[in-house]
């Protein structure tokens, strides 16, 4: 509504508030027409509507417009005007209907409630012709307290009776679970007398948007109109009268009979009966609701008792019934007048009586001071009557004036309110606390007796673990839910933090006779400063002696506040650099519906989840990130997803540890939690939770392998270490050198030497010329052969625990493994069988022999004891002639299998064949080689960079970018490729160096 028309009301006079005894309401309306009041509508947090009807000069009809006051339990009354054009209704719905039954309005109002708002039930009715009531159907119109107009729903044909248009004779009663909607109740129309055989019985919701859902629909044949009653496991009772006549002293005379009606079932049960007797009863009103302050619910009768007395009080009778229509209690009420009333004479009073929710009845007797108007004020004399028939007097006057329309409210909270004469312009409420006959201890609710922690209880964060209720009376778990919200502030009912039922989480709930705990997970109370409330609904437990779901606790009645958090004395500079990585799994179906998206849908259902996961642990949105990536868990089969928790903001802002432990124990409990009804989370795995990722130094698994690849170059080293000392010592003996650690060092400077030339850093004639046997190769091979092992078992580690969890990188990884070592394998076999084919050349013998005789000769220009010492060395070799592979196999079995394993190792590096040049303490192969055999071999390395190396480079590259996480295992793999890459720049050269030396 537009804000002048919150200001048409002139003056507001407020007393004092609603749930304060005898106070006044006054109120001036704006327009200057007669009116009246309507109804008074009354919700669950005791906000009233008054529907103020304006009359106009058409006789019959009103003013077009629906006109509301609402009135909210701190005094604040807001005005509502919504015109026939706004409503979008004709105006036909704002005339009085005359009907042979009675006078009829088109238009009525209903209260209905959910758990986000208060609603009003608008019934009227559209007609394709005006002039042809067989085109009338009924229809139903949400709005809001605040006039806005949400759905517009069609019911059904409206009644015709004889051709003539019969109004509202259809009821909604709504659910006692507010969430469940409302029963429509209508008879159906055939256009003829027949009215009362069928009746239309539909079950309906209120969708989160305001439209409204069908769930349940049956027709029902009965020959008189019932009463409706919610039941408190949130059915429905139909209830109905029924006399007859009988010769037969012992046989019923009347009765009360109820039919029951589930929630959500298209199956009505048998009838049962809830009251009979012999005698005939003139039975005049049926009040059945839920008993609030005992078990089941109550069914009040009143019947017209056959007196001579030209003004007798009625009889009432009081059953008490379960749900399922068992009967197990009947109550006469003695409701004698009081002699405080101070009349001896009423003239056709009316007597009226309804339960109260805190036990009793109001009991009023109801004299119109002028008889021969009917549209004089009454004079009211009320009381609260209890089970003993006692008066329990009001605190307003005896008597006290109400309106003609006898218009009155009894609120939640026990609060009359009545509505006085209207004096011009201006209409009056009063009302008054009635007195309890049981008291409720806060709660609203007379079977529950304390909780813990209590009403208004200030709590520390994270420290309570239990909920506990204690009731009355022994009781049983049911299947209703108990729920926690977190309030924001702003909307009803607020955040949902936890909601556990009975029957469905039995782990969360344990039961002790009269008293209920439930376990609370970590994540509930989680905001210091903050205040949660608990709502209980009707089914949550059942009675232990009827197995009658008990009444629950509805909202902002059972709250408490988290202490503020107490600041810190820690840094705040480690509050803003502690940013979390993790990962949750999806379940079964999850990963099934994940797996089924394309990309760009993989990453709404990434923002999706991540909105979902801040708004359950109620965090801002950039608290919860994803860098959309997934993986697989190789053993389940079933995807990881990224979910990072990043650093605070602010110094205020909670920990990410806090938050990590929380958003575990939300999906490790997630059926008690929001998450479980998201469009993303509830595809989580519970049993997985939120699992961080730690960084690599805190990850054991990293420490370990890191420790093992240490021990593996410490070995190496030792090798390396041990083959230059067996040198270092031969120096010795042989005279070569005085001393075992100047010879250590300078073999060890010359395989430095060696390697950096070998590397191509930098080369000269004087480092090649310093190796004076060309079998003794450099003793950091070692590595070299250390490094091709190491790396082989990497690959084969790699594909069988890494790539698994990235799609697409397990079967490439087995690919680059397998099918580059059978080549590599293929291509060492074939340089092995070059060199057994091969023809021996009697020159190439005599160019070797030149060779060496020049080689040392020149050592020993440049050291003459040192080569006197290297020439004894080359005579003790020259003893031992080399021989060609063949022959080096033919001398012993052994060599064949030493070949076997030798080209097995060839084909994770082709390098690995130049073993047959390497001595390792004394021992060397002596095997004579042409100078293909390297060229074929250097080959052989660069080809299996090419087909090997640059693919499993690009493999763990794009592991590394898709990988939620990754071990030091990914890293060293990574590393171990680049270094083979790092070939392409020294294989080449070497190879072209090889190449000049055999030409020369």
């Amino acid at each position: 509504m537009k804000l002048k028309r919150l200001l048409i009301f002139l003056s507001i006079i407020i007393f004092a508030t609603l749930p304060v005894n005898s106070n006044f309401i006054t109120y001036t309306e704006k327009e200057t027409t007669n009116f009246e009041i309507g109804d008074i509508l009354n919700y669950g947090d005791n906000t009233i509507v008054l529907q103020i009807v304006h009359n106009s000069s058409g006789g019959n009809c009103s003013e077009t417009k629906i006109s509301l006051r609402v009135i909210y339990p701190n005094g604040t009354i807001v005005p509502i005007d919504l015109s026939m054009e706004e409503l979008g209704i004709q105006f036909f719905n704002f005339c009085i209907v005359n009907t042979d039954s009675g006078s009829f309005n088109p238009i009525t109002l209903y209260a209905i409630e959910t758990k986000k708002n208060n609603f009003i039930l608008v019934t009227y009715t559209e007609a394709e012709n005006e002039n042809n009531p067989l085109t009338y159907d009924d229809y139903i119109m949400l709005i809001d307290l605040n006039g806005k107009i949400y759905s517009k729903t069609l019911m059904g044909p409206s009644l015709v009776v004889n051709n003539t248009w019969t109004p509202q004779q259809s009821s909604i009663t709504t659910n006692v679970n507010n969430e469940q909607g409302f029963l429509y109740f209508a008879p159906i129309s055939s256009g003829f007398s027949d009215i009362y055989t069928h009746f239309n019985l539909t079950q309906w919701i209120i969708n989160d948007d305001g439209t409204l859902s069908n769930v349940a629909a049956t027709i029902f044949a009965l020959q008189v109109q019932p009463s409706i009653a919610s039941t408190v496991d949130g059915g429905y009772m139909i209830i109905y009268p029924n006399t007859t006549t009988s010769q037969d002293l012992y046989t019923s005379q009347s009765g009360i009979y109820a039919v029951y009606y589930g929630y959500g079932s298209n199956i009505l049960r048998d009838p049962i009966i809830l009251y009979e007797t012999i005698m005939q009863l003139d039975i005049t009103t049926l009040d059945c609701v839920i008993s609030y302050s005992e078990v089941g619910q109550i069914c009040l009768i009143t019947i017209q008792p056959n007196s001579t007395d030209p003004n007798p009080a009625p009889i009432f009778i009081n059953v008490n019934y379960l749900s399922g229509g068992s009967v197990f209690n009947v109550d006469h009420l003695e409701a004698t007048l009081p002699t405080i009333i101070g009349i001896s004479e009423f003239n056709n009073p009316d007597f009226l009586i309804q339960p109260l929710r805190f036990g009793g009845y109001f009991y009023s007797v109801n004299q119109q001071i002028n008889i021969s108007d009917n549209q004089s004020p009454y004079n009211s004399w009320g009381f609260v009557l209890d089970d003993n028939g006692n008066f329990i007097q009001w605190n307003l006057s005896y008597p006290t004036q109400i309106d003609y329309s006898e218009t009155t409210q009894v609120l939640k909270n026990n609060t009359l309110v009545m509505v006085q004469p209207i004096v011009g312009q201006n209409w009056n409420l009063i009302t008054t606390n009635l007195p309890k006959i049981y008291q409720d201890n806060g709660y609203d609710n007379v079977l529950i007796s304390n909780t813990y922690p209590p009403i208004n209880q200030n709590i520390i964060a994270n420290e309570i673990h239990f909920l506990t209720i204690t009731y009355t009376v022994p009781v049983v778990l049911s299947n209703g839910a108990i729920t926690i919200f977190q309030s924001n502030g702003s909307s009803n009912p607020g955040i949902v933090r936890q909601t556990v039922n009975g029957l469905k989480n039995p782990d969360y709930v344990t039961i002790n006779n009269n008293t209920v705990n439930v376990t609370i997970i970590d994540s509930t109370f989680n905001n210091p400063g903050s205040t949660y409330y608990v709502t209980i609904e009707n089914t949550f437990v059942s009675s232990l002696l009827y197995n009658e779901p008990l009444p629950g606790l509805s909202n902002n009645i059972w709250s408490f506040t988290t202490l503020p958090e107490e600041i810190k004395k820690e840094s705040k500079i480690k509050l803003f650099f502690d940013g979390i990585y993790g990962k949750v799994k999806l379940n079964k179906d999850g990963t099934s519906h994940f797996d089924t998206l394309n990309s760009d849908q993989r990453d709404v259902f990434f923002d999706i989840l991540t909105q979902e996961l801040a708004s359950a642990l109620v965090v801002p949105p950039k608290r919860i990130t994803t860098n959309y990536r997934s993986a697989i868990d190789t053993d389940l089969k079933q995807d990881y997803l990224a979910i990072k928790i990043e650093k605070p903001r602010f110094a205020s802002d909670r920990e990410t540890k806090l938050i990590a432990k929380e958003l575990n124990a939300m999906i490790q409990n997630m059926d008690i939690t929001v998450l479980t009804s998201g469009n993303s989370s509830k595809y989580l795995e519970s049993t997985y939770g939120y699992v961080t990722i730690p960084r690599w130094y805190e990850n054991s698994d990293n420490i370990f392998q890191f420790i093992l690849s240490v021990v593996w170059f410490l070995i190496l080293t030792i090798l390396c270490f041990i083959s230059i000392y067996y040198d270092a010592r031969i120096e010795v003996k042989s005279g070569s050198s005085s001393s075992v650690k100047s010879s250590f060092v300078r073999i060890m400077k010359q395989d430095i030497v060696e390697l950096i030339n070998f590397l191509n850093i930098f080369s000269s004639k004087s480092m090649v010329n310093e190796r004076v046997d060309e079998d003794k190769s450099n003793h950091f091979k070692v590595y070299l052969y250390g490094f091709n092992v190491l790396s082989f078992v990497l690959d084969i580690l790699f594909a069988k625990i890494e790539a698994g969890s990235v799609k697409n990188i397990f079967f490439a990884s087995v690919f680059f493994v397998t099918v580059p070592y059978v080549i590599k394998l293929g291509y060492a076999v074939y340089i092995i069988l070059g060199e057994l084919v091969k023809k021996e050349k009697s020159e190439d013998s005599v160019r070797l022999l030149v060779e060496k005789e020049n080689l040392e000769d020149s050592n020993d220009q440049q050291n003459g004891s040192q080569s006197q010492q290297d020439s004894s060395r080359g005579q003790q070799d020259k003893a031992k002639e080399k021989v060609t592979i063949k022959q080096w196999l033919e001398d012993s079995k052994d060599h064949k299998t030493i070949l076997v394993i030798v080209i097995s190792l060839a084909g994770t590096d082709t390098g690995t064949l130049e073993i047959f040049n390497f001595e390792f303490c004394g021992y060397k192969f002596n095997v004579k080689l042409s100078k293909k055999f390297e060229e074929r071999i250097i080959i052989g390395e660069i080809l299996g960079i090419v087909i090997k190396n640059m693919p499993d480079l690009a493999i763990r590259i794009y592991f590394l970018k898709k990988a939620i996480d990754f071990s030091y295992l990914s890293i060293l793999t990574l590393t171990t490729s680049v270094v083979k890459i790092l070939g392409l720049f020294t294989k080449p050269m070497k190879l072209k160096g090889v190449k000049a030396k055999r030409k020369e």
